[in-house]
């Protein structure tokens, strides 16, 4: 078996192939693309040769173009492989050797990440890209209201969309007259951007038609079209969590622990893996306190919660137990019930 390890930038690609005694039998630095990658791997058998990368912005493009010459890449993360993330002797040279020999150790296998189906990247990207304009209309929302607030007039948010409200101000004596382009440039630009919003809301329930479970999820309380497509495309194949417990790590929703002997400490929640889903899940949890379907003893528990920790707290709680009943749902084929037992 030939291991090659590939250390894969914007312009180049540095490869290093190792045989089974850990010998170096060919390295170099190809132009990174379809050519360049093929022809690092075109001197051995596609049967004969494992493949191993880590995960970057062209990752998904490089394992495309090897698994149509018919290889399995292995996708590492580069935070957890320490042999990169912590050498001293940075260089692309020593990285793609470093991954070949993980690979060839099978610490690369262990640390390996998933490598998301198409349906789930166009998703991944869908909701990403939604998020981009909701972070910038919210941006531009914050700057008309930092130049009124600069001349002592305020905006509440539920006014804003309002064509009558924004007259009022612009008639208002305390708004100086060189503002006033500012201002209706800013609203122009919230217009288009709420435009967009709403026409990727709709591509958001057409996604939905591609995930035949989406209809399980919908039926939780806090989960409407939104959250849902993005838990699924966070999740995508539910087959790789064997326990609960491991989606809510995912999402980095598992509190941190820093054991030692017979001393054990736990923290906040680990914030690692998806933020994304993270995020949705917690939407999902503030909505569902407020929703009536809701079952009895997650609202009882989530209302102790809130007098013990606060709404904060119980909002991250309780997005960690919704997931762990998503899991559920999406492993076994069940429809919600709001009389669920309590989940833990």
């Amino acid at each position: 078996m030939i291991y090659v390890g590939m250390d894969i930038h914007k312009k180049t690609t540095t490869f290093c192939a190792l045989d089974q005694e850990g010998k170096v039998i060919h390295r170099g630095t190809v132009p990174s693309g379809e050519t360049g990658w093929l022809d690092a791997i075109h001197r051995w058998p596609k049967d004969e040769i494992a493949v191993a990368l880590e995960t970057g912005s062209m990752t998904w493009w490089v394992v495309d173009v090897l698994r149509e010459a018919g290889i399995e890449p292995i996708v590492v993360d580069a935070r957890q492989f320490k042999m990169i993330a912590d050498s001293k002797k940075k260089s692309d040279r020593h990285d793609a050797r470093a991954l070949a020999d993980g690979l060839r150790g099978g610490l690369a296998e262990r640390i390996a990440v998933n490598v998301p189906r198409e349906k789930a990247r166009r998703a991944r990207s869908l909701m990403q890209t939604r998020q981009q304009i909701l972070k910038q209309r919210n941006m531009t929302v914050n700057a008309v209201k930092a130049m009124l607030r600069s001349v002592g007039v305020e905006m509440k948010k539920a006014q804003w969309p309002k064509d009558s409200h924004w007259e009022k101000v612009l008639d208002n004596p305390a708004v100086p007259i060189w503002m006033k382009p500012f201002l209706i440039t800013q609203r122009s630009i919230w217009d288009h951007l709420e435009q967009q919003r709403q026409e990727f809301d709709a591509l958001v329930h057409e996604e939905l038609s591609c995930w035949p479970e989406a209809q399980l999820l919908l039926e939780m309380p806090g989960f409407g079209p939104i959250v849902t497509l993005g838990i699924l495309s966070g999740i995508d194949d539910i087959k790789r969590f064997r326990r609960s417990n491991q989606l809510a790590s995912y999402a980095g929703l598992i509190p941190s622990s820093r054991d030692s002997g017979a001393v054990q400490r736990r923290g906040g929640i680990t914030r690692q893996g998806r933020s994304l889903m993270r995020y949705f899940a917690v939407q999902a949890a503030w909505a569902a306190m407020r929703s009536k379907n809701l079952t009895i003893p997650l609202r009882k528990w989530s209302r102790r919660l809130i007098v013990k920790r606060g709404k904060k707290v119980a909002a991250v709680a309780l997005a960690r137990r919704l997931l762990v009943l998503a899991h559920k749902l999406l492993t076994t084929g069940e429809v919600y019930n709001s009389k669920y037992p309590v989940v833990a």
